[in-house]
């Protein structure tokens, strides 16, 4: 018996319930063990794999699992190798189940006897101690789980999206399923984001984003990789539910908005808060009051409303109060509702205050230059921004979008969006008011914005949260971009044409993801050739090598869709990271005056 065969018996004693019917659905599994029951097992052993006939079809059973083969026409994972698992399982003997390995504690006992000097511990040790690991049971469970997912996610790759099969969604949650057994929070979050956006893409629905289901697809591919490396650290796995730590002292919340969400997984409001004193780290704190969309289809279904701080009222009924809490709990931006914490006074909230004004941007350039160091909280994206004028407005039907654009006092231009939804008419009806406004009395009324920025092609986007009348800001006009940027005007025409290139590298990924390895792919030599005219030689090689794989892909048997996930994840990496300069590169040349 070879080592792969040994170590492929042992995978087979590993499979479970819920592992089987990760590998294909509840429905196969249970035909399989149905099949199975009463039927012969006789199996031969090969360099590499278990042949095994089962169901009048041959059975070939590889590691990893999902890699398994069978001789009918199902090109998934069909019951006949579920059933040939089942049954191979049911005959193998319990030696073929590897007893667990000791625990930590145990090996550590071992090793202070076998090695010389063991009890001499380092300062350096003391003082940072090794990552807790996985025992190796648990690993194991992790490594087949991590294996199991990513097999699904080759599988879409290699059908693309225009074939993947209507069941797929249901295996993804039956994986998603499999990742919670193994506490494999992250995983599973990141399994159930493609399975959502997966019944997105089969139901038709507007709210599926193609380019971004594809870099999603590549980055949880690179999660679940690292889950199957040998030696996972407790922390890889992720938590299931965020850790809330207690602020020291009292908080001081002064409400400044809120936004609905709708269209996505999860419906209902965000409201965001000012931390006036600075206590927690964070400038702007969030509570978010969502449920499922489920709910908002089915009327008999009933969700809470979120009563926090043993209030008694919605969050929503306080919004006008600026509150001083004890005993307060956040995780990042977000508030914790606890009913431990107690409101000690509320009084009216005014926003034209010290702590607002301070904030407010008046100059473009430097929106643009702290979303080049922004994180990756939403709140991080957060500015107040006063406009000194409005250079127009329309609609676009086309993405059914308002669109203004304002200045600010240096005449840097920038972009207001608000999707149009039927909950949201009455706020861009309001937009349109205030746009219209501006325009018509120029330099009498100044409003100012509270938003998420970003930049979208180059461009400053503002997307609003609330707009205020009567906020007086400072007339404080001292903001110097930083040294880092100079020039950046001059850099421009090269950097949009790198933008260029990525986004039609992008293009191309979400292409091979949109029809398939099977699939041949377009201008497979224009890409490379483009970004060696541009200077990125790097660039060009790997893009040359991924498309040489998925090219030659549909014309062989032996082709690898995990080493084209892997290039097209570094790909990916190599996109956001150049994506990241050169986005606020181009929107600081943009939206000077004199561009046009």
């Amino acid at each position: 018996m070879t080592e792969t065969v040994q170590k492929l018996r042992q995978k087979i004693s590993l499979a479970d319930e819920d592992y089987l019917i990760g590998l294909a659905n509840k429905g196969t599994y249970k035909r399989a063990c149905k099949d199975a029951e009463g039927a012969p097992c006789e199996f031969t052993e090969n360099e590499d794999s278990i042949t095994i006939p089962f169901g009048g079809e041959t059975v070939t059973l590889k590691d990893p699992l999902e890699q398994s083969s069978c001789s009918c026409p199902s090109r998934a994972v069909c019951r006949h190798i579920v059933g040939a698992l089942v049954l191979l399982k049911n005959t193998l003997p319990p030696a073929e189940v590897p007893a667990q390995a000791p625990a930590a504690e145990d090996n550590a006992e071992v090793k202070q006897e076998e090695a010389p000097g063991a009890g001499v511990t380092s300062a350096a040790a003391k003082a940072e101690p090794e990552a807790e690991k996985l025992p190796p049971r648990d690993e194991a469970k992790v490594h087949e789980c991590a294996a199991l997912c990513r097999g699904l996610l080759r599988e879409i790759l290699e059908s693309g999206l225009v074939r993947v099969p209507e069941d797929m969604p249901a295996r993804i949650e039956a994986a998603a399923v499999r990742c919670h057994a193994v506490r494999a929070a992250d995983a599973e979050r990141m399994m159930r984001d493609i399975g959502g956006k997966l019944s997105q893409h089969l139901g038709r629905r507007a709210a599926f984003d193609g380019q971004a289901f594809a870099e999603k697809l590549c980055r949880t591919d690179k999660k679940l990789a690292r889950l199957e490396r040998d030696g996972i650290p407790v922390t890889e796995l992720g938590e299931f539910r965020k850790s809330y730590t207690e602020v020291k002292g009292a908080l001081t919340l002064l409400p400044i908005g809120g936004r609905q969400v709708r269209g996505g997984e999860f419906e209902g409001d965000i409201f965001y808060f000012l931390d006036e004193n600075k206590v927690t780290g964070q400038t702007f704190l969030t509570m978010s009051e969502l449920r499922p969309a489920y709910y908002e289809k089915n009327s008999r279904m009933r969700y809470a409303v979120t009563t926090p701080w043993d209030l008694g009222v919605p969050i929503r009924n306080v919004m006008k109060s600026r509150m001083v809490l004890t005993g307060a709990k956040v995780s990042g931006e977000k508030l914790s509702s606890s009913g431990s914490t107690r409101v000690i006074s509320q009084s009216n909230a005014g926003l034209n205050c010290p702590a607002v004004l301070q904030l407010i941007k008046d100059d473009f350039r430097e929106i643009a230059a702290a979303l080049d160091e922004a994180g990756p909280l939403e709140t991080d994206r957060l500015f107040f921004v006063t406009a000194a004028g409005c250079r127009y407005h329309r609609f676009d039907k086309y993405s059914q979008q308002f669109i203004m654009e304002i200045e600010d006092w240096r005449g840097c231009r920038m972009k207001v969006r608000a999707k149009y939804q039927a909950e949201t008419k009455d706020f861009i009806d309001q937009l349109e008011k205030i746009a219209t406004r501006m325009l018509r009395e120029k330099d009498e009324k100044r409003f100012t914005f509270l938003g998420i920025a970003s930049i979208e092609e180059g461009e400053l986007v503002l997307f609003p949260v609330e707009i205020y009348d009567f906020i007086t800001p400072f007339d404080d006009k001292q903001y110097f971009l930083p040294e880092k940027y100079d020039g950046a005007e001059g850099q421009a025409v090269y950097a949009e044409e790198l933008l260029k290139l990525f986004a039609k590298l992008r293009e191309t990924l979400y292409f091979i993801v949109h029809c398939g390895l099977r699939s041949q792919i377009r201008d497979e030599d224009k890409l490379a050739r483009q970004a060696k005219n541009c200077g990125m030689g790097n660039l060009a090689a790997m893009t040359e090598e991924l498309l040489a794989l998925a090219g030659a892909y549909r014309h062989s048997t032996g082709g690898s869709t995990a080493d084209i996930m892997q290039k097209m994840t570094v790909l990916y990496d190599y996109i956001r990271a150049g994506e990241k300069r050169l986005q606020t590169i181009s929107a600081l040349a943009k939206m000077q005056p004199e561009h046009e």
